[in-house]
């Protein structure tokens, strides 16, 4: 990035990180809490844009923050390509500092109440689900769950009253492009039932044959 640009985000008060490798954006994720990250790839990188973008993607863990890219030109199939890599904006390296701080500004408002919405207690009956602190209750238990057993949970109970297809939950919770033969969510769905639903007589997760799972509300 220009140091013109690096001096006008300075000016507004940001706090900049300077890394000069794929790598070290990866350690600076996982161990810095950011806002942000202004990705400028580099012409000569190894890494194909997508197998790098969806690196810092998963990095971010349970904490999403936006990404913008930087690329030489921002032509149609250069924009197309970075936004379905999973970057939140493209723009033009020589992008002009008030655009720049305007797309900025956007996108961490929009990521902000994305957080604070995403960090709400789910309710659902007699089920509580804490992402903050990862916890979650039923009636007077609480639950012992597996990492993967909780993000396998919050994704059906954000979707509830919907069928969840297992093809999607691979997607979503395991971050798998395709289906890959695997029968790894049926196997979790197994788990959280016999965590979840030992000594109550409402059943939650309900299998819809051939498709998914859904948690039905109220029923």
């Amino acid at each position: 990035m220009e140091v013109q640009l690096l001096k006008a985000l300075h000016d507004e008060g940001y706090a900049i990180k300077v890394v000069s490798t794929e790598h070290e954006a990866l350690r600076a994720i996982s161990r810095d809490e950011l806002d942000m990250l202004l990705l400028e790839r580099p012409c000569h990188s190894t890494n194909s844009l997508h197998k790098m973008m969806k690196a810092f993607l998963r990095e971010q863990g349970n904490r999403p923050f936006p990404i913008i890219l930087f690329v030489d030109e921002a032509s149609p199939s250069a924009v197309v390509e970075g936004l379905g890599a999973g970057a939140n904006d493209v723009v033009p390296i020589a992008v002009g500092k008030e655009e720049l701080l305007a797309r900025i500004r956007n996108l961490l408002g929009i990521f902000r109440i994305e957080n604070e919405r995403s960090s709400q207690q789910v309710v659902i009956d007699d089920l509580i689900i804490d992402p903050g602190s990862r916890k979650v209750r039923r009636g007077d238990t609480e639950l012992s769950l597996t990492v993967k057993e909780f993000d396998l949970l919050l994704y059906l109970a954000r979707h509830v009253n919907r069928v969840c297809t297992r093809e999607e939950i691979l997607k979503k919770v395991w971050d798998y492009d395709f289906h890959m033969g695997t029968n790894v969510v049926d196997v979790y769905i197994r788990h959280l039932r016999t965590k979840m639903d030992k000594g109550f007589s409402k059943k939650l997760i309900q299998s819809v044959r051939g498709v998914g799972y859904i948690i039905k509300e109220g029923e």
